[in-house]
């Protein structure tokens, strides 16, 4: 089903969004939230990343699977990924006589959202256990389903048409409260939703009318999404970032999990949310399925952006890592590789990034005739850093371009 799936939204993104929906301007390059998280599939397919690697078992088979949640991290976090199996992607190269792609820093920024987008993909719901849960969270004492089950809600039928879970959560967004009135009255005891438990629910529903056409729901976007998290007033009590409210969990800090997984949350503390928003007055907002998508995306996407590097401890890593061996710095000795601090096109962390993946062959070879070994990173090393060369432009002729969460363009 993902695999079906991921290829018709692979042709939505040409046929919807258009070849201008691009993360931004090259001058503005740090754009960290994208409009449409798709877009990087055709640098995906253009580049030829899928000769080796698949996405969902649609690709070569050469290189790991990129759909099974295995660049499901921070973007730098990701880039430090693509970095450290660079050598051993260079050998492949080679092996097959193919050219290693080149990236702008806009191109590298769609790629990487891409890739961090499809390990937001749940795996295919099962039916059988969705209609399991269908009885033991008592759904069956309200509504009905091919026939089957109570009066008191409406039909569940025709939500197998869906074929995202994302108009199921809608519903239940929409209705959620109502429906916390009448289990009360019913004395049903609230559900709540893990794991699987909303795709394996709707693979029932699938189940029960398997001969009717699908209803697809396009990809969410995460720029649209931020501006209905402030809309719709969930800043008033959830921060994201070092804004917003004080009174709801820290979201960024604490939503983690796939797209079905923030739906699942949004369902379980529905009942702590309306409290909340009865206190200040808030009233329950709204949603269509096409902005429940996009709220959602933006919540996942929020996991996406990197903590902030520390220099301190991106210093140690340029130590470590040796870099110093080929890299100037300001008072710092290294002929063989261009001074760090004041290359033109090295301001924002998308920059660097790109700049180490389109040289990378250049570096290794250089590194070989130094007797030096491939220096590998790990989880938040790559943030550190950036933030480290980044902090020593600060005596260049020119200040680092600040990071922005949200960009231009959607």
């Amino acid at each position: 089903m993902i695999k079906i799936l991921f290829i018709a939204l692979a042709f939505l993104v040409g046929a919807v969004y258009g070849p201008g929906s691009t993360f931004g301007a090259e001058e503005n390059v740090s754009v960290l939230l994208p409009g449409n998280p798709l877009e990087g599939s055709r640098l995906f397919t253009g580049k030829g990343c899928l000769r080796c690697h698949a996405i969902y078992g649609v690709g070569g088979a050469s290189g790991p699977d990129l759909g099974q949640g295995i660049l499901k991290r921070p973007l730098l976090d990701i880039a430090g990924v693509m970095w450290n199996h660079s050598p051993g992607m260079a050998h492949v190269f080679q092996e097959q006589q193919a050219i290693r792609p080149q990236f702008k820093p806009s191109e590298m920024a769609s790629l990487l959202s891409f890739l961090y987008y499809v390990g937001s993909l749940d795996p295919p719901g099962d039916a059988a256990a969705g209609a399991r849960l269908f009885v033991e969270k008592q759904c069956q004492n309200c509504h009905s389903l091919g026939g089957k089950g109570g009066k008191v809600g409406p039909k569940l039928d025709h939500y197998g048409r869906y074929a995202s879970p994302v108009f199921l959560t809608t519903a239940l967004w929409s209705h959620g409260k109502a429906m916390a009135g009448i289990m009360e009255a019913l004395r049903v005891p609230r559900p709540s939703f893990e794991r699987n438990d909303l795709s394996d629910l709707l693979a029932y529903m699938r189940s029960v009318g398997k001969d009717v056409e699908r209803v697809y729901v396009l990809p969410g976007n995460p720029q649209r999404g931020a501006k209905l998290f402030s809309e719709r007033r969930c800043s008033e009590c959830h921060s994201s970032d070092e804004q917003g409210g004080k009174a709801g969990i820290n979201l960024r800090a604490r939503l983690k999990g796939s797209l079905m997984k923030i739906a699942g949350s949004m369902w379980n503390y529905g009942p702590k949310m309306w409290a909340r928003m009865n206190e200040r007055g808030i009233a329950m907002p709204p949603l269509t399925t096409a902005e429940m998508s996009d709220l959602i995306s933006y919540l996942y996407f929020l996991q996406f952006i990197d903590p902030p590097g520390v220099p301190a401890r991106g210093r140690t890593v340029y130590q470590e890592k040796r870099c110093g061996k080929c890299h100037a710095l300001p008072g710092i000795s290294g002929t063989v590789a261009p001074e760090l601090a004041k290359g033109e096109k090295l301001k924002t962390p998308m920059e660097v990034v790109t700049a180490m993946w389109n040289h990378a062959s250049t570096m290794e070879e250089r590194m070989l005739q130094e007797s030096l070994e491939w220096p590998v990173f790990k989880g938040g090393e790559m943030a550190d850093l950036i933030a480290y060369l980044l902090s020593l432009r600060k005596g260049a002729d020119q200040p680092a371009k600040k990071e922005s969460s949200v960009g231009k363009g959607g």
